[in-house]
């Protein structure tokens, strides 16, 4: 009778999100507004990443036409995890002119689509963190960052 009871109270909390109220090990975040510009200008549709040292789940936000977002790591609009994060930012669209075809030997099989090229709108530094040189300290509360891609 007492390891029903346990067995019950057990089933229960898993079928309640885990009596912890974090959805299994959901690292701390905090609301992070960024702003991207190049040579001046709003950077619209940018993908924003802030990617944590401490945890693979990156936080991303897509720029809208003023150029601002605001990030989500697990659910809309929680933020980034707190601590350091390094940064990524990318924005490209496909070269039309420059689509490579497929291999000549299958340059007459029904379905197969030419790869397309990629041509990045900003520069190409900002899409990896290794090289974007961008890194910020998410802290608890409110956090807005502001950047100006260079060349």
């Amino acid at each position: 009778m007492v390891w029903t009871r346990f067995v019950v109270l057990g089933a229960l909390c898993t079928l309640f999100t885990g009596c912890g109220g974090n959805s299994g090990g959901d690292r701390p975040t905090a609301p992070v507004k960024v702003t991207v510009t190049y040579k001046g200008n709003p950077v619209e549709g940018a993908i924003v990443q802030f990617i944590s040292v401490e945890n693979p789940q990156p936080a991303v936000g897509t720029t809208d036409t003023s150029g601002n977002c605001s990030l989500t790591t697990y659910k809309s609009g929680d933020g980034a995890i707190l601590g350091s994060n390094v940064i990524t930012i990318t924005k490209s669209e496909i070269d039309r002119k420059n689509i490579k075809a497929g291999r000549p030997e299958d340059a007459d099989l029904v379905g197969v689509t030419p790869t397309p090229n990629l041509k990045s709108l900003i520069p190409n530094k900002y899409s990896a963190p290794g090289s974007s040189g961008l890194k910020e300290d998410v802290k608890k509360g409110s956090n807005a960052f502001t950047y100006e891609l260079k060349d």
